[in-house]
């Protein structure tokens, strides 16, 4: 019997979440795929931290989510979330630590995930360095941490050539692990829109890296060029209280209160009847390491407007084929201009919708994730 624990070492909380949204929708590729792995040999865990000062377990889906207490120094000291650590998590992974660990971390680390590699590679078990985000350290700890790892997990082709032109990177073992959809359940709507009206979609956290201001001035300036009715819905939780509060100053100012909708967090099977309503899915945030919400969408043939040079969608979607990639200053033109070419935008979804079947299933997730977490458990054995 092997045991395999995706750690994700931070709180709801300190992510801009709640414990649900870590159950319903976090990090769902992950869990399918390794859903489909776990077997009479191999059991997994997801783990994460919380601010409960307890410890708890819930078997979700099949699959055991364990909660660890952060430390007292995290909560006297109100830790960002690439601070926290848990001592209970860590004697209890000395103690019992699992055959294979992946961490799931920003690229950065973090102290708690530089002292647990070194525990775990001191009991003889592999860990796999999975990269969260787009900023990277290569100094110092984290190059330990890297180099140590049995492999690296990146998700998209993009980052791992970044990673790979620091010389010191290199020769590393560095895997891309694509974050597939269930194509199955997230489906174009059965009857295709005939006349576009400028229902528009965005859906993420409400932070301020996220740019939302654009999405409203998007909106703002279809209403002042043909589209009155224009509306946007916004999907997401209330990461950052200073920035909501903005966003509803700029919303009176621009004048277009009653075009845009809050609709706050929602179960992810949920957001199926959002994509296939809508007729644009705005992703205006500057740093996207993947964005699966911009896969989501384009499975159910909602095509994708979205920041170039934003990192994943720059590897996602291929301008004017199965979506489109703008400036910021550009990007309220870019949406009216799909917005008053129906043949274009018959064709983007069309191609949204292929460009995931053939690249983006969950299978190819599965695939990957079983291959590391097969050769990790080798090097154990």
């Amino acid at each position: 019997m092997f045991t395999i624990s995706l750690l994700h070492p931070f709180t709801s909380k300190a992510v801009g979440l709640t414990e649900d949204d870590l159950l319903s929708s976090h990090s769902k590729p992950h869990l399918v795929a390794l859903k489909s792995i776990q077997m009479d040999s191999i059991t997994i865990t997801i783990d994460y931290f919380t601010n409960s000062f307890f410890a708890k377990k819930k078997l979700i889906d099949g699959v055991g989510r364990r909660f660890w207490p952060v430390s007292f120094s995290s909560r006297i000291k109100k830790a960002k979330w690439r601070n926290e650590s848990s001592w209970l998590h860590y004697r209890n992974a000395r103690k019992y630590s699992a055959d294979v660990t992946i961490i799931n971390m920003s690229g950065h680390g973090s102290n708690y995930v530089f002292k647990l590699a070194k525990m775990l590679r001191s009991n003889h078990k592999p860990y796999i360095a999975m990269v969260g985000g787009l900023g990277m350290s290569y100094t110092g700890e984290a190059y330990e941490y890297y180099k140590n790892a049995h492999h690296i997990i990146v998700h998209t082709q993009n980052q791992k050539e970044d990673i790979q032109r620091q010389i010191a990177f290199r020769d590393f073992d560095i895997r891309v692990l694509p974050l597939g959809m269930d194509t199955t359940k997230f489906l174009p709507a059965v009857q295709s829109k005939n006349n576009l009206m400028g229902d528009l979609l965005y859906v993420g956290r409400i932070s301020r890296l996220k740019q939302i201001e654009i999405a409203l001035q998007t909106i703002a300036y279809l209403v002042k060029f043909g589209f009155p009715n224009a509306n946007l819905t916004i999907i997401g939780p209330k990461s950052d209280e200073t920035y909501y509060k903005e966003l509803i100053l700029l919303i009176e100012t621009l004048g277009i209160k009653n075009n845009i909708h809050f609709s706050g967090s929602i179960a992810h099977s949920n957001l199926i009847d959002f994509y296939q309503n809508a007729e644009l899915l705005l992703m205006p945030s500057s740093h996207e390491s993947f964005g699966m919400v911009i896969t989501e969408a384009m499975s159910c043939g909602l095509p994708v407007i979205a920041l170039s040079g934003a990192g994943g969608p720059d590897e996602i979607i291929q301008n004017d084929i199965n979506g489109i990639l703008t400036s910021k200053d550009q990007f309220p033109i870019s949406v009216l201009q799909v917005l008053n070419d129906w043949k274009k935008y018959h064709y983007l979804s069309l191609n949204s919708r292929e460009a995931i079947l053939n690249n983006y299933s969950l299978g190819k997730t599965t695939q990957v994730l079983k291959s590391s977490i097969e050769d990790a458990l080798k090097s154990k054995i």
